[in-house]
């Protein structure tokens, strides 16, 4: 998933490196053997994907529907448009202009058992959801403690975590995932270029901010959220508020917006 995983101190490594080695062969885009790989090579018509599979496509369906189709498994082909097309250590710093992909709806798939039915040609990525899920099991797996992916957090325990920007925040039980555009860029005839696609544009959204950070019950429900307050740009604080997720953003100045349940829940904590 080309990041690092942290555990707690003495916490033997296997069952965790176990799970995310798995998840890494499914779904990754680099790997030709991967079932994403499998299932993109023929994004039309009927395909029998894995029970794995399957789950982790029904996550990234309800990601769409709550985010009102922000956050959604259908940008495959339009972030490898984009030229992220390889591993990123191997990606061509400079390339050829990028044309924008038509995101299609997800009314035009459905997934029924392991049954995917795709009536338009959809090329499926699920980085949206799969890292932070995993994260979210493999604490399940620990039983107590916390699991560190890649700086997206699922803990059972006070932790206390570093933030973009400088600072920290003190995470009691839950997750805590950062959404950005700052780490992982290139350039496509000039112009930059990253992963979080808009799916009203088919391009690399353009946002005010670098770096989006939700703390909320799940690591997979703060992934998902800090992904939409990203793409929703100078919405994005109120849509968190709305929900009552605590979400903390920073602009490409480095000026850092907290909104007011993340300011309400630290305030509360420094005064604990």
């Amino acid at each position: 998933m080309g990041c690092e995983i942290v555990l707690p101190d003495g916490v033997p490594p296997g069952a965790v490196r176990a799970l995310f080695d798995v998840r890494d062969r499914r779904f990754s885009r680099f790997s030709p053997t991967s079932e994403l790989n499998r299932v993109n090579a023929n994004p039309l018509g009927l395909t029998l994907v894995s029970e794995d599979f399957a789950s982790m496509l029904s996550l990234a369906l309800d990601a769409a529907s709550v985010t009102g189709g922000l956050v959604t498994p259908a940008v495959g082909g339009a972030i490898i448009a984009t030229g992220y097309d390889r591993d990123f250590a191997d990606l061509p710093s400079e390339g050829g202009p990028v044309e924008p992909v038509a995101i299609h709806s997800l009314d035009s798939l459905s997934l029924r058992g392991w049954m995917l039915l795709r009536t338009e040609p959809i090329v499926l990525d699920l980085n949206g959801v799969v890292k932070s899920r995993t994260a979210d099991e493999a604490l399940a797996l620990l039983g107590e403690g916390f699991v560190c992916a890649g700086g997206d957090v699922a803990t059972n325990v006070p932790l206390e975590v570093g933030l973009p920007g400088g600072g920290s925040v003190q995470l009691t039980r839950g997750g805590l995932a950062t959404s950005s555009v700052a780490h992982r860029i290139w350039t496509r005839a000039g112009v930059v270029q990253h992963h979080l696609i808009d799916p009203a544009s088919g391009r690399p959204a353009v946002t005010p901010w670098r770096d989006v950070t939700v703390a909320a019950g799940s690591c997979l429900a703060a992934d998902v959220a800090a992904k939409a307050a990203l793409l929703l740009g100078e919405r994005g604080p109120e849509w968190l508020e709305a929900r009552g997720l605590a979400g903390r953003f920073v602009a490409a100045s480095g000026q850092v917006t907290c909104n007011d349940p993340w300011s309400e829940r630290t305030a509360a904590l420094l005064a604990a």
